[in-house]
């Protein structure tokens, strides 16, 4: 188990992020999607660089050991039984060597938190739902795949 003290949550835009925490964002995001998950879609998209976009995140010194981003979308996403959604959380991934300690769960608070009064979605891997739904987040429609992974979408409304 790494030794560093691990950081406060960090969020920020694309442009106020230095070069090792894009190096580390990328690295982690890498490990988790391709490698460990073999992920078939294109993990790194332009959607990082959008004015809307908050990327939020936990360090181990260099290293980025939590991380999750929310994307804001066109006002024209109509969840069943809620308002229009403004806000997709995604990519929420955890340095395997500090799992278990509650990580993603921050994030997911901080998230919520950040995007209070909002209704919020998120596709979820299937074996990962209790997580979100510890949040708030319900699931809705089917089952489907998405990178070669089983997911379900979830919503929290605000």
């Amino acid at each position: 188990m790494a030794t560093t003290a691990l950081s406060d949550i960090t969020v920020k835009r694309w442009g106020d992020l230095d070069t090792t925490e894009v190096y580390a964002i990328a690295r982690l995001r890498s490990e988790v999607f391709l490698r460990e998950q073999k992920v078939d879609d294109e993990e790194l998209d332009w959607r990082d660089l959008d004015d809307g976009t908050l990327h939020v995140f936990i360090r181990s010194g260099r290293e980025v050991v939590a991380y999750l981003r929310t994307l804001s979308v066109p006002a024209l996403w109509n969840v069943p039984g809620t308002a229009v959604v403004r806000r997709v959380l995604g990519r929420v991934a955890t340095d395997p060597r500090y799992r278990g300690r509650g990580l993603a769960g921050k994030l997911i608070e901080r998230a919520v938190e950040l995007h209070s009064g909002e209704p919020i979605v998120l596709h979820a891997q299937t074996y990962i739902t209790g997580l979100y739904s510890a949040y708030g987040f319900e699931t809705y429609g089917d089952e489907y795949d998405e990178g070669g992974i089983a997911h379900v979408s979830m919503v929290r409304t605000a």
